[in-house]
């Protein structure tokens, strides 16, 4: 039998995509046969190779093979995904709000309705829907999918253990008590807040610190414009935007934080909040979507955001080593808990049902 994927869109460093190419690679050591499918117009250049147009799934699809749309927007694919005989199955990684994109980016706002009403369509024709949280879980319940369950985001933990970028290293050598936030540069994430809370965090408590913001800005030409001009009122120095890094870059940057924050207000669940606890870095971030869920009691949680207090908190996680080590500790145990999950365990319970005429079983 064969499981196939399908995608709206891939691109390298996508956190969708490389989830995709996992799920690929454990499939296929099923001996199952398994592709990407995507629509080519959505396709970046350098990642063509790793999958193949969605009009050439029809080819290989059939009563008895599993097609797993992961859905995150809407999107021409939801049609064709409606129309298969395969056991349809979703993996839902969430839908951004179109608030946030209404008034900077009014196309992508679109898509974004468009997305939260093909998951109400797709609820009566689905067979089974996992979210990639606990609270993407519940938004399936409540957009009507009858089956539901969660099954859990996968991280290649061993490429975080590759050597950092020298010259970012060399380059931000100067900086002491360093914030980061790794995410795209898009409006959801607020990187209005993260500059309020670090002009208070810099002038008045860490005067030697930098802000790493790391996040490509494709498409969001006119949001980066305005963060742009928020740093010229504020006068902030420091503040450095990364775009696309490689990842020895993005290590160097894990590198040279001394606290990771988050003050976005809609994530389906933020694997860069695993990864900077995978390297000892205090996190805080708002108590926002499933952010709750994926800190599960660990790091900070934010409840208002009173820009000052988050400043003198980040402050004090930087100077105070007892309450540093604490937080770090709980963190630890919390990414334990995470890597222990069983991604081929949860699909083997999820999947079961459909897979009795596959080698796997």
């Amino acid at each position: 039998m064969r499981i196939d994927q399908i995608l709206a869109g891939f691109m390298p460093g996508d956190a969708i995509s490389n989830y995709a190419l996992e799920l690929q690679k454990l499939f296929r050591s099923w001996g199952c046969g398994s592709d990407i499918f995507v629509e080519p117009s959505n396709v970046d250049d350098r990642s063509r190779h790793l999958c193949r147009p969605v009009s050439e799934h029809r080819e290989c699809s059939s009563k008895g093979n599993i097609l797993i749309y992961h859905f995150s927007i809407g999107s021409a694919v939801t049609g064709y995904f409606r129309t298969v005989p395969d056991t349809r199955v979703v993996i839902y990684h969430n839908v951004t709000p179109a608030r946030y994109f209404a008034v900077i980016l009014p196309g992508t706002a679109a898509f974004l309705r468009e997305g939260r009403e093909q998951l109400k369509e797709l609820a009566g024709v689905t067979n089974l829907a996992l979210g990639v949280s606990e609270y993407n879980r519940r938004e399936l319940e409540e957009a009507g999918f009858s089956r539901t369950g969660v099954i859990p985001l996968i991280n290649d933990w061993s490429t975080l253990s590759e050597k950092p970028s020298r010259s970012v290293l060399l380059k931000h050598r100067a900086g002491e008590g360093n914030l980061l936030f790794v995410g795209r540069i898009v409006p959801n994430k607020r990187f209005e807040d993260l500059l309020q809370v670090f002009f208070y965090y810099k002038n008045l408590l860490q005067p030697r610190a930098r802000l790493f913001l790391v996040g490509f800005h494709k498409g969001s030409e006119t949001y980066l414009r305005y963060l742009r001009s928020i740093i010229q009122e504020l006068e902030l120095k420091d503040v450095v935007f990364t775009g696309h890094v490689t990842n020895a870059e993005l290590l160097a940057y894990f590198k040279l934080a001394s606290v990771y924050l988050c003050l976005s207000e809609h994530e389906g669940f933020c694997m860069p909040l695993m990864e900077a606890m995978h390297f000892g870095i205090p996190v805080m971030a708002y108590a926002a979507a499933a952010v709750p869920d994926t800190l599960s009691g660990a790091g900070v949680l934010i409840r208002k955001k009173n820009y000052p207090e988050i400043a003198e908190m980040a402050a004090l996680l930087c100077n105070d080593p007892a309450f540093r080590r604490e937080i770090i500790e709980g963190q630890y145990r919390r990414l334990n808990e995470f890597k222990a999950i069983s991604l081929e365990g949860r699909l083997r319970e999820y999947l079961g049902p459909w897979l009795s005429g596959s080698s796997y079983r």
